[in-house]
């Protein structure tokens, strides 16, 4: 897992990218007042993406889906977006994503942002998920953001191996 902070991004791209999930979350799931974080999951391998929002409020936490379906999805195309932001020759890029946006103790307009990236650790499927993620979807992944061979997950080459499919890699 990788934690990145406004003061660590690697360049503006990413910043914007951020900015503009981070609108787009609170102003689809933030507007009853009252919640001190709201979490995006976001996991995105091949084609199969999904995200769910969490909203906290005191010591409760209500799930919420997002519909992701169809490439005009918004949610779907800035998720899409923030990964591309993130791809590198050596790592590839993350399998799932979760932005949290707090304002406890914060001025609401000025919330705080985190965003944390996993490239190594399987997914954790959102609490609606109807079925894992298949392994072709996991070698259109490994396909599409390259990893050096060493910085290829031994669950994910064991899952795509695994189902007889070839391990692209650089």
């Amino acid at each position: 897992m990788c934690a990145v902070g406004n003061d660590r991004l690697r360049n503006d791209r990413q910043r914007k990218t951020i900015d503009r999930l981070t609108r787009w979350l609170t102003r689809a799931h933030g507007a009853d007042p009252g919640w001190d974080a709201l979490v995006l999951d976001v996991l995105s391998v091949g084609r199969d993406v999904r995200l769910q929002v969490r909203e906290v409020r005191g010591g409760a936490t209500v799930l919420h889906p997002v519909d992701a379906a169809g490439l005009r999805s918004a949610p779907r195309r800035m998720a899409r977006a923030l990964q591309e932001d993130y791809a590198d020759l050596v790592d590839g890029t993350w399998l799932s994503a979760t932005l949290i946006v707090t304002v406890a103790e914060r001025r609401w307009s000025r919330p705080g942002v985190e965003l944390i990236l996993n490239y190594d650790d399987e997914p954790l499927l959102p609490a609606h998920a109807p079925h894992p993620v298949a392994p072709e979807e996991y070698r259109r992944h490994l396909h599409r953001y390259r990893r050096m061979d060493r910085r290829i997950p031994g669950w994910l080459r064991d899952r795509v191996a695994g189902a007889g499919l070839d391990v692209p890699e650089r």
